[in-house]
């Protein structure tokens, strides 16, 4: 999957002229919180349609690696929302933070065998049950 992901950049890349670097910090700032929550929410959302957990978190960081490419290659002022101000490592970072936060909470945070309380997910939502013995 990797050597996929690599060749289509490749591809990608070589149709545009310029790759650019961001000139960004580490500040915490929206974009970050955008980058750390969102690959958070992509890990839970691979983790609960039955992948593994080295499935979520590869293809979690797959995503965040795809949105700095395009990042890149597609300078805003000429693409607007769909391009960006250039590859930031920093961003990178928040998305591993992230997937990492993830995978600790869905390690610890597991219902309770003989709880009463269940939980059900769906295509259609989340439901919260009370079973009565």
């Amino acid at each position: 999957m990797l050597i996929k992901l690599i060749m289509v950049s490749l591809m990608v890349t070589i149709g545009f002229s310029e790759w650019r670097w961001a000139d960004d910090t580490a500040e915490f700032t929206m974009d970050k919180e955008a980058h750390f929550v969102g690959s958070a929410g992509a890990y839970f959302f691979f983790r609960h349609k039955e992948f593994t957990e080295m499935e979520s978190i590869r293809y979690s960081f797959y995503l965040g690696l795809t949105k700095e490419i395009i990042d890149a290659v597609l300078p805003h002022e000429k693409y607007g929302r769909w391009g960006g101000d250039g590859f930031s490592k920093y961003d990178l970072y928040y998305d591993m933070a992230g997937i990492g936060l993830a995978y600790v909470i869905d390690k610890w945070w597991k219902p309770k065998e003989d709880s009463k309380w269940e939980r059900g997910f769906s295509t259609t939502g989340i439901s919260f049950y009370y079973r009565l013995d």
